[in-house]
């Protein structure tokens, strides 16, 4: 039982009275049956309390949140006593998020139910639980508080940001993708495979006029061609320390993921099917899959891929991939060059090169880029300058060896990579070289 600001102010009234005492002794009796009847008055209080049950707290936890995104949690009361509860309510919430709207004050008419609410913000992926609520009830005068600890276990499951998938799906998806800076378009009149027959256009070329077609008809008939359908892309996520960096609030590895999950997006609305294999602590595969379930299928495998801080061997996971990805397959790693990985990712590279064509997508840090735009005051800051220049050199030039062996390197800030990996992605479909 903790005390509650009544009674602190009813045991602070007493000590005066007795102070008052020793310069007028006559007040003593009064102060004598005073002050029994309020310890008898605080007694009973307490063991009312005591004797009243608590009310009953249901938890609404969605089953799935969204990393970075302010998500509601809702609380139910339940008062099935012969009194009217006042109450505070903290709710046990996972360690790793943020929360804000607690603790609740609440107020619970006898027999009644109380709808409450507050707002979480996941700040890592994975599965969370909520443990228990802690409950501070006044005594029926509130004199005191009682504190009750609920079991009210809930279990959810944090993935990563798709908003940006969500948003897509809410609108036309060509028309949405070019706000978002990816050029989505079907070739007209030329292409990989065969998509209609149609009237011939102005513009159009002569090899696309198909004369079978336009003998039975009459008129120039013409053939159009959409790019290519049920090709394959394979995702090599870097779970390794390079992807621990943080832009914002997010890790490297998280931005990778949200890249990951809209390319992935764009690709299966185009038909084609799309895998991944995680490479880290551990080494998590999960082959090219296609339909309608495959976004959720991707969700569901690497919400709870968490980076490491241990050193990538490159070479095995091409190895790796070379043994479960027999088919020809575009395929993506997501990773942070240095100049130190150039000869092992080089040789890695080449392995997977023999079958499949290959993107190096580096994500590369914001501060390297925030230090050249600074103004230059002080000699440390020259040193700091010419250091930043000198290693992104560096990296640059692992980047040219990379792209002189017939690889496509995108460079870019976490903000640029969806969009320069959807790009390139789409780039590559009309070019038709997969």
């Amino acid at each position: 039982m903790i005390p509650r600001r009544p009674l602190l102010l009813l045991l602070a009234a007493l000590m005066l009275g007795w102070l008052a005492c020793a310069g007028y002794p006559p007040l003593g009796t009064t102060m004598l049956v005073a002050t029994l009847l309020a310890l008898l008055l605080a007694a009973a209080d307490a063991v009312l309390a005591l004797l009243t049950e608590p009310p009953e707290v249901e938890r609404n936890a969605r089953n799935s949140m969204s990393l970075a995104t302010w998500t509601e949690v809702g609380l139910v009361i339940r008062n099935n006593t012969w009194r009217t509860m006042r109450m505070q309510l903290y709710d046990h919430y996972p360690a790793t998020f943020m929360a804000r709207g607690l603790p609740l004050d609440a107020v619970v008419e006898k027999g009644r139910t109380l709808d409450v609410s507050y707002a979480v913000r996941p700040t890592e992926r994975g599965a969370v639980s909520f443990p228990v609520c802690d409950l501070r009830i006044a005594s029926p005068l509130r004199l005191w508080w009682r504190r009750k600890t609920l079991p009210v276990e809930s279990q959810s499951r944090v993935y990563p940001n798709y908003s940006t998938i969500s948003k897509l799906l809410t609108y036309e998806v060509s028309n949405q993708l070019q706000v978002s800076g990816i050029r989505l378009s079907r070739r007209r009149g030329e292409g990989i495979e065969f998509h209609q027959l149609r009237d011939y256009r102005e513009g159009d070329s002569q090899r696309s006029i198909d004369w079978k077609a336009t003998a039975r008809m009459s008129r120039l008939i013409a053939r159009e061609y959409q790019d290519e359908r049920d090709q394959q892309l394979v995702f090599v996520l870097d779970a390794g320390r390079r992807m621990l960096a943080k832009d914002a609030e997010l890790s490297h590895f998280d931005h990778a993921l949200n890249a990951m999950l809209l390319l992935s997006f764009v690709a299966l609305r185009q038909g084609d099917s799309a895998g991944i294999m995680s490479v880290g602590e551990s080494r998590s595969w999960l082959p090219p899959r296609k339909g309608a379930d495959a976004i959720n299928g991707l969700l569901n495998h690497v919400y709870d891929i968490q980076p490491t801080a241990i050193e990538i061997d490159y070479l095995a996971a091409a190895t790796d991939l070379a043994v479960r990805q027999r088919r020809r397959s575009l395929v993506i790693f997501l990773t942070n060059i240095r100049e130190e990985d150039s000869d092992d990712l080089r040789v890695a590279i080449e392995l997977l090169k023999r079958r499949h064509l290959v993107i190096v997508a580096s994500l590369r840090e914001r501060a390297l880029d925030e230090t050249l735009k600074r103004p230059i005051q002080t000699f440390d800051e020259a040193l700091l300058y010419a250091a930043t220049n000198q290693y992104l050199d560096s990296r640059r030039e692992s980047q040219k060896l990379l792209q002189a062996n017939g690889v496509f390197v995108e460079d870019c800030l976490s903000d640029e990579l969806p969009t320069a990996i959807t790009n390139r992605y789409l780039a590559i479909k009309r070019a038709g070289i997969l």
